[in-house]
């Protein structure tokens, strides 16, 4: 059985003339038990509004939405009491961490004072069980969030954004901590994001979207093969070198004083890229190669694909 089953959802808000804004067109989506499924894409691309009708929080204009089999907006209060969500951070800013856990048991009917417990540790939050919400940290706070959404022992949970504005360190943790309860609960994950390394380290596949659509589908290798190239030569310059002359058989830009070669295979091209390089005049400074990344897939799908 499929997670969440999405067919031809439009989303389209309207103003007080009746002017339509089209922030979903189309949409088909499958999401497979147990996967954990990153929706990917620029700020306006559609990602928050297609995971909110996915959680039942919005209702689509057009379209059918399946939860765990059970029709989204026909079923909602059994859809409801199977997933859970977080988005963004609303949290009682008075409560203490134990206090908010609590709080948020008891609306789901759970009074086993184990299943906080359990939480404060997976979320690393046991220090911090006294600590007013509007005196915890950043990080913490997201992650006395995401403890929130997983209170129910959901079998779906939808993450819009759950590293969003955090410190890079803090981000990382909290991936961690995702990748470990995925695998200790075998929970299904739905999760928006903007940031190609977090979908590639997380996702077991991604779906990037661009004005409402989803333009491509798959897993971050299979994305990879939209890109012709598979590698980049990085060759450094001089800063007083006329790069003007430079001709190259291959795809190239120039950011400031380096060469961003893209190759098929580096180890095949890099003589044939430097001896290019050094028949214009110009002075190597340092050269590194590196593989094609998921941002520079979405770069290229950004630019192609209507």
């Amino acid at each position: 059985m499929l997670a969440v089953e999405c067919r031809d959802v439009w989303m389209i808000y309207k103003n007080f003339m009746e002017k339509g804004f089209v922030a979903l067109s189309g949409v088909d989506v499958e999401i497979e038990e147990g996967e954990l499924y990153g929706i990917l894409g620029p700020n306006g691309a559609g990602k928050t509004t297609l995971i909110s009708i996915m959680s039942t929080i919005l209702v689509p204009t057009k379209g059918d939405v399946k939860v765990l089999g059970m029709d989204a907006f026909n079923e909602t209060k059994k859809v409801r009491e199977r997933i859970n969500i977080a988005s963004g951070i609303r949290l009682p800013w008075g409560m203490r961490v134990y206090e908010c856990l609590k709080f948020y048991a008891l609306c789901y009917g759970i009074s086993d004072r184990r299943v906080i417990e359990k939480l404060l540790q997976d979320f690393e939050l046991e220090k911090y069980r006294n600590v007013r919400f509007d005196e915890l940290s950043a990080g913490n706070k997201q992650k006395l969030n995401l403890a929130r959404a997983f209170i129910n022992n959901p079998e779906v949970v939808f993450l819009d954004e759950p590293t969003a504005n955090l410190d890079p360190d803090v981000a990382k943790r909290i991936r961690e901590i995702i990748l470990n309860i995925k695998k200790e609960k075998d929970v299904t994950i739905v999760l928006t994001t903007h940031n190609m390394k977090e979908a590639e380290m997380l996702c077991d596949r991604i779906a990037f979207m661009k004005n409402g659509k989803i333009v491509a589908e798959g897993s971050a290798e299979f994305l990879k093969r939209f890109v012709k190239s598979k590698e980049k030569i990085f060759v450094t310059l001089k800063n007083n070198n006329d790069k003007k002359a430079l001709k190259l058989s291959h795809p190239y830009e120039i950011k400031d004083n380096k060469v961003v070669v893209y190759v098929e295979s580096a180890e095949k091209s890099l003589a044939e890229v430097l001896f290019s390089i050094k028949s214009a005049g110009l002075e190597i400074e340092s050269v590194k190669t590196e593989e094609i990344t998921l941002e520079d897939v979405f770069v290229e799908l950004a630019k192609s694909r209507q």
